[in-house]
């Protein structure tokens, strides 16, 4: 991606100063996506910008100017598409980094740019780690609706799985207390004895499974978590439009209003906040190898 010179001077956004720092930044995730959205389009794969770059896309057409960086969704069986195939369409100075990838077991993606450095204040202590700048790919899956009555069942096994991955020694506890679930405990003790990211597999073919049962979709971490991000209706994805971003034109789902006022209210009404990476070590210009043997 070659971007104008101009790009990169800073200027004042809705009263925020944006450095020439804090843009070179934003380049490094302009690039991803770029790449990012080259592979879905090779293999036809659909995506949409989400969260904060949705928001940043409707209402600013570009980044909101205190963010930093780029977040996408897609449906389940696009993501699980998109897991098998990264490996070897992100190359160096790319890394398609997973649950499966590193020494951190989560439930979506990351695309990092090695060349940069991106240090969370939670992992900078990790050295056998990827610390490039990303961008953050996140599976929608489905959730309750109010109509199949039956998937609450379908959810609370999802919770007990996500807590046989995460916190085991939870799970372990409950079971010696007579506690009950809706897994078998002989299934449960197999899944204990997995390592972690089998267990994790379990988990993401799970939801494989009941992807489309319900007319609701969300990030489910957001649905346990119980976040601001609320479920929307799948229609909503039905059909996408592109809008400006930047230097370039998005992805976003045509029913954007219903999915941005959902969770954020009055979406239009400026409020001044912060990126969701604050605190982080950004160097767009350090190899983060670098700046590990620099600065650490």
């Amino acid at each position: 991606m070659v971007l104008d010179e101009s790009f990169f001077q800073e200027e004042e956004r809705c009263g925020f100063l944006v450095t020439e720092k804090r843009k070179k930044v934003w380049a490094v995730g302009l690039e991803l996506l770029e790449r990012f959205g080259e592979v879905c389009k090779k293999h036809g794969l659909t995506y949409f910008v989400y969260y904060g770059t949705l928001l940043g896309a409707v209402r600013h057409q570009g980044f909101i100017p205190w963010d930093d960086d780029i977040d996408v969704v897609m449906f389940r069986d696009d993501y699980e598409r998109l897991q098998e195939i990264a490996p070897q369409e992100f190359t160096e100075p790319y890394f398609f980094q997973n649950a499966y990838t590193d020494c951190r077991v989560w439930p979506f993606s990351k695309i990092r740019d090695s060349r940069t450095t991106a240090l969370e204040h939670n992992l900078s202590y990790l050295r056998d780690f990827h610390h490039g700048i990303f961008m953050d790919v996140f599976p929608l899956d489905s959730v309750s609706d109010g109509i199949n009555q039956d998937f609450s069942m379908i959810e609370e096994i999802r919770k007990s799985l996500w807590c046989i991955v995460t916190d085991e020694n939870q799970v372990l506890q409950k079971l010696s207390e007579g506690g009950q679930f809706l897994l078998e405990p002989d299934f449960i003790l197999d899944l204990l004895h997995m390592d972690v990211r089998m267990r994790f597999k379990v988990f993401e073919d799970f939801n494989t499974a009941h992807f489309g049962e319900t007319s609701q979709v969300n990030y489910i971490i957001e649905e346990m978590m119980g976040t601001p991000y609320q479920s929307v209706n799948i229609d909503c994805f039905c059909e996408t439009i592109y809008v400006p971003f930047e230097n370039i034109q998005v992805p976003v789902p045509a029913g954007y209003d219903k999915i941005l006022t959902r969770s954020y209210g009055d979406y239009r009404q400026l409020i001044r906040g912060g990126s969701a990476h604050e605190g982080m070590i950004l160097e767009p210009e350090i190899p983060y190898k670098e700046y590990f043997e620099k600065y650490l």
